[in-house]
């Protein structure tokens, strides 16, 4: 028995899904161990944002309990009544509590076998949880509805379902094109227009006398060019070095193909989840803070060159 998934339901399971993406990028990230103690927190506010979307469900008039403890005591409850079982990996969940009170409350930081374990033991509860209460994975939550752009939401949408089937390396490569096109998109509005088939600006020494090709100064133009688009729209530059060290670089080619190099070696899953949650995550940042991809801050791309 499963109960019904209406659309209040799927808007709060949706952010507990945004909960739990962000709590895979922050603890994989490489900006330090306040990253990480903010990805721990963000584990457990999943888990207990749905176990009170459990209990709103099976009885609206019921108002959740402020403590971890009375939650469970709550949902367990109420499942029961339903004959929908009992809570799954309670001692689990409990455990992930615990660690983000230590580091909340006790300045005790969690080390990498903490994340780790609180990673696997999230996304199992979720998978549980979820499917004994609406027939339903934590992966079949997708985020990509978020994305208004159908070409970049199709490289995301194919990036979630490569991860779910584990394929790790496509996962990557549909992902990086989702984001190298939503990036490409903005671009122009933001930093201005460099043209793809430039080499190097043309340079004189101080006499004005010799004239030739500088590379190395225009790939440095470049460079802050892309770390001005990247601040300009929030995106922690750290996660995306981090990033682009499992990625590699993405371009498109006037064909319209996307093509890849230098991805990870072995690539991890942990690598390609962050990798996938990163991208979706920042993609849907980036159409919050500019509108339409296609139109940032209200005007046509093309306008902008």
């Amino acid at each position: 028995m499963t109960i019904p998934f209406d659309p209040i339901t799927q808007k709060k399971l949706v952010l507990v899904k945004q909960l739990h993406h962000q709590a895979v990028v922050r603890t994989h990230s490489p900006s330090g161990i306040v990253a990480r103690i903010i990805g721990l927190i963000c584990f457990d506010l999943s888990v207990e944002t749905v176990l009170k979307t459990a209990i709103s469900c099976l009885d609206p008039a019921k108002t959740p309990a402020d403590s971890f403890q009375g939650l469970l005591q709550q949902c367990e409850t109420l499942m029961t009544s339903f004959s929908l079982g009992s809570i799954p990996d309670k001692a689990n969940i409990q455990h992930v509590h615990s660690l983000r009170n230590d580091a909340q409350h006790k300045a005790k930081y969690p080390n990498d076998s903490d994340i780790n374990d609180c990673r696997t033991y999230c996304t199992d509860f979720h998978n549980k949880f979820l499917t004994q209460l609406w027939g339903l994975s934590i992966d079949a939550i997708s985020l990509t509805d978020l994305i208004q752009h159908a070409d970049v939401k199709n490289y995301l949408v194919s990036a979630e379902s490569n991860l779910a089937k584990g394929d790790y390396v496509e996962s990557v490569e549909n992902a990086s094109a989702g984001l190298t096109m939503a990036l490409e998109l903005v671009k122009n509005a933001i930093v201005g227009r460099t043209s793809h088939f430039r080499d190097a600006f043309v340079m004189s020494d101080s006499s004005g006398r010799r004239v030739e090709p500088d590379k190395d100064t225009f790939r440095a133009f470049q460079r802050m060019q892309n770390v001005l688009l990247y601040l300009t729209l929030g995106m922690d530059y750290s996660d995306y070095m981090h990033y682009m060290d499992i990625a590699g670089p993405t371009i498109f080619t006037m064909d319209g193909k996307h093509h890849h190099g230098g991805i990870k070696q072995p690539l991890q899953p942990n690598d390609a989840e962050f990798v996938v949650a990163y991208c979706i995550d920042t993609v849907a940042r980036i159409e919050n803070e500019v509108g339409k991809l296609d139109a940032p801050f209200g005007k046509d791309r093309f306008e902008w060159f």
